[in-house]
């Protein structure tokens, strides 16, 4: 494995996959580095709905993109980037980039924190993956259908959990190139 601090500088959001799936003993590594993650008062909120099936994240990917059309109409802040954004929504398009893996990370209501504990539990497996060469990608579109109780239900979530991380994984098909990275606003209190 490589170096924490190259893999953190170097991930990227994967969106081209080959068809290779990921294997289940890399899945459970993966989730086995979310559950090292740190989280309020140790509470661990974290479940995960591991998805393979290439029919139901097709379909995930549909409901995703009919529950974000309307949310995507509202931006009024950037209509260029609006009817881009709807244009790509309306197409045959999949949310998931034909992933072989779709990976929710839900978290339990009850705990105040499981947010922000499930993000970190998302970013370990990321990075897990990354050293590993396998690519992911958060993928924050789909998250208005899986507010949806109903959907969760179907997917076999427990009760009294929300969807938080819905994450892709898979065999990356190319290099993905780094973004421009911002310097960011810092303001020191001595």
């Amino acid at each position: 494995m490589k170096d924490v601090i190259d893999i953190i500088k170097t991930r990227r959001s994967v969106r081209d996959y080959k068809e290779d799936p990921v294997s289940d003993e890399d899945i459970k590594f993966l989730i086995d580095c979310a559950r090292y993650a740190p989280s309020g008062m140790n509470m661990q909120p974290w479940s995960f709905l591991v998805i393979q099936n290439k029919e139901m994240i097709n379909k995930l990917s549909e409901d995703g993109k009919m529950a974000m059309i309307p949310l995507a109409e509202q931006i009024v802040n950037n209509p260029n980037k609006a009817t881009g954004f709807i244009s790509f929504l309306k197409t045959g398009a999949n949310l998931f980039h034909n992933a072989s893996l779709l990976v929710i990370i839900l978290g339990n209501k009850k705990s105040v924190t499981a947010d922000w504990d499930c993000a970190m539990a998302a970013q370990n497996m990321m990075l897990a993956a990354h050293s590993m060469g396998i690519g992911s990608c958060w993928i924050g579109l789909a998250l208005p259908a899986l507010m949806d109780e109903k959907i969760l239900k179907e997917l076999g979530a427990p009760p009294g959990y929300k969807a938080v991380a819905p994450l892709i994984f898979g065999h990356p098909r190319s290099e993905t190139t780094m973004p421009k990275r911002n310097e960011p606003e810092m303001k020191w209190l001595r």
